[in-house]
């Protein structure tokens, strides 16, 4: 009898995906975000809260601003450390790292900050952005329940976002990155979704690596839409330095 039911559920979890595409995840999950007309209306975002890194709590802000602008600040034994992109190039300033000028990111943690920039996420507007997006179906391993995309970036990169069930919003993202020179798989968790300005948007970030050797959060307090950035925040300061040792992804704000 157990063996029957577990061939009846994997027959319907078949058939259920058979009657799903790539495309209409996407939407339903466009639509319980709030739509395209209200995620195109936000210019700026400016998410407030806590990175935690062990026993580590900083203080952190994040700032988004169209088209494909972030400026990441966090405060570390009363220095602020600041990663920024402005449409073109990255740099970054890590004072308690000895890293005293801005320095231009490396290539990888500018890949990082360029993809965190999209205001939207990965998911809209995809084809546009020389995307592809494949329906994988479900992952028994990890979010059973959840419905799992194969998203390829223009840049060849490959992620994974898991969306839920029931309500489409994203809950996972599995990706893989460069860290210190070796391959290492990037496990982030989303959620704790709350109305912002008729928007769902997460509240909670956590990362780690698929072994869990490592693990950092990021809680927001409080997301501000359409509130005033001026450009300049983005641009890199007097400085010159060379492109320093990609050090761990943060967590990334951007959902599908």
């Amino acid at each position: 009898m157990r063996m029957r039911a577990i061939v009846a559920a994997a027959v319907l979890a078949a058939s259920h995906a058979a009657g799903q595409t790539a495309d209409e995840l996407i939407a339903k999950n466009i639509a319980a975000r709030g739509g395209l007309e209200k995620l195109k209306a936000v210019q700026t975002m400016r998410l407030t809260g806590t990175m935690k890194l062990g026993d580590d709590a900083m203080p952190s802000i994040l700032e988004l601003k169209r088209p494909n602008k972030s400026r990441w600040q966090f405060t570390f034994e009363g220095q602020a450390a600041i990663q920024a992109f402005d449409g073109q190039s990255g740099w970054m300033l890590m004072p308690f790292a000895g890293m005293t000028e801005p320095q231009a990111m490396s290539p990888e943690e500018k890949q990082e900050a360029e993809q965190q920039a999209d205001l939207d996420g990965p998911l809209v507007d995809y084809k546009a952005k020389g995307s592809a997006i494949e329906l994988v179906g479900h992952d028994p391993a990890l979010r059973p329940e959840d419905w799992k995309l194969k998203v390829t970036l223009k840049s060849g990169e490959v992620r994974y976002v898991y969306l839920d069930a029931r309500t489409y919003l994203q809950t996972t993202t599995v990706m893989t990155r460069k860290v210190e020179g070796s391959e290492v798989v990037i496990i982030s968790t989303i959620g704790d979704y709350r109305d912002v300005g008729g928007l769902m948007l997460p509240h909670s970030f956590s990362a780690s690596t698929k072994d869990g050797r490592e693990t950092q959060s990021l809680v927001f307090e409080k997301i501000e839409l359409n509130v005033p950035i001026d450009d300049a925040r983005f641009g890199k300061p007097k400085g010159q330095g060379k492109a320093p040792t990609p050090t761990g992804p943060p967590p990334d704000p951007s959902v599908g």
